[in-house]
């Protein structure tokens, strides 16, 4: 009886060791899919005249160490746009995204219609483009 008990203890022992430990690394996220929304704008711009266009960064999850980047395409038209008080001067250059909450304003610098596409970019490869798009109404 005495070596069933030493016997069962050593095989229980045995199982414990070899099925709680593997070779297999633990997958931690760190990456995760976000948007960007916005709310509604106007569909129409006064030749020189600014919109603003505030948006927010809704991500799935939360890593401490994710960085975001902004950078934007003038597709139609010339304009200028601003990060809160950073002015985005360079096309495709990336400008650091500091918070999830923020807002966009674009000057329209000519009396074309303006397009322009914005990307968001974390530090891990993901994008996620939103575009705009504004009627220039002459000034009179």
């Amino acid at each position: 009886m005495k070596n069933n008990v030493i016997i069962g203890l050593i095989c229980w022992v045995c199982i414990l060791l070899f099925t709680s430990c593997t070779d297999e690394q633990l997958d931690i996220q760190q990456d995760y899919d976000f948007k960007v929304t916005h709310l509604p704008i106007p569909a129409d711009i006064d030749e020189n005249g600014t919109v603003e266009i505030r948006c927010e960064l809704e991500v799935e999850g939360n890593y401490q160490d994710a960085n975001y980047t902004i950078r934007f395409f003038q597709n139609e038209g010339k304009g200028q746009l601003f990060l809160e008080d950073i002015f985005l001067e360079i096309p495709n250059d990336r400008y650091p995204l500091e918070n999830k909450v923020f807002r966009l304003y674009y000057k329209a610098m000519s009396s074309q219609n303006h397009q322009f596409d914005v990307y968001i970019e974390d530090s891990f490869g993901q994008v996620e483009k939103v575009g705009f798009e504004f009627d220039t109404q002459a000034n009179e």
